[in-house]
């Protein structure tokens, strides 16, 4: 593996990492409910999720899907439900009237799914990291580490986006408020991921 590979897997992973997706939203409204001390796992968890989602993509069902491409679009579809079930939970907890603590505890869950179900993952695999990432697990390492070199920054800037709002640094805004502006994104990249489905179909 070449440094240039490895710069550029560091320049292009974060352009792309940077856009608001679904592993982002939910970064920046667990920094908005916790904090940052309380959401610095979720950086790990979303290491975790993007590892499993471009090692699957790029060792398996990038060769499968050349004679089964429908497996392209199950995933994306099983990923745009994810997202919208996210959606309607965010939306329902806003308007449900009860202003109880919110747990910690289910957050690494929804996170870890939605970044392993997140397509961006196939991006990773099939474009950013070269195709000799994925001929040995000598090779995999040092593209996987540079990954992780542009995602960390960028995850804690998701998580302190959402701990200076809550703060009040980006102007007043309520709980409530947040959880529908959330919920509102969510439900808009999962219409979008289903409308790239079925325009694919």
């Amino acid at each position: 593996m070449q440094m240039d590979d490895l710069y550029k897997i560091v320049l292009f992973s974060s352009l792309i990492l940077i856009v608001p997706g679904p592993s982002n939203t939910l970064l920046l409204a667990s920094g908005f409910k916790f904090g940052v001390l309380r959401s610095l796992p979720l950086v790990l968890i979303e290491m975790l999720g993007y590892t499993v989602s471009i090692c699957t993509w790029g060792w398996g069902l990038v060769l499968l899907s050349q004679d089964h491409p429908w497996l392209i679009h199950l995933i994306k579809l099983a990923c745009a439900c994810y997202i919208a079930a996210l959606a309607l939970k965010t939306w329902k907890t806003s308007t449900s009237g009860t202003h109880q603590v919110e747990r910690f505890d289910s957050w690494p869950r929804h996170l870890l799914i939605a970044t392993v179900l997140n397509p961006k993952g196939l991006i990773f695999a099939s474009v950013i990291f070269p195709a000799a990432s994925f001929a040995s697990l000598g090779s995999f390492v040092p593209s996987l580490s540079a990954f992780f070199l542009a995602l960390a920054p960028i995850a804690l800037l998701w998580v302190s986006l959402g701990a200076g709002i809550r703060a009040q640094y980006l102007g007043r805004v309520s709980g409530p408020l947040f959880s529908r502006g959330t919920a509102i994104v969510l439900a808009l990249f999962s219409a979008t991921l289903t409308y790239t489905v079925v325009r694919a179909v």
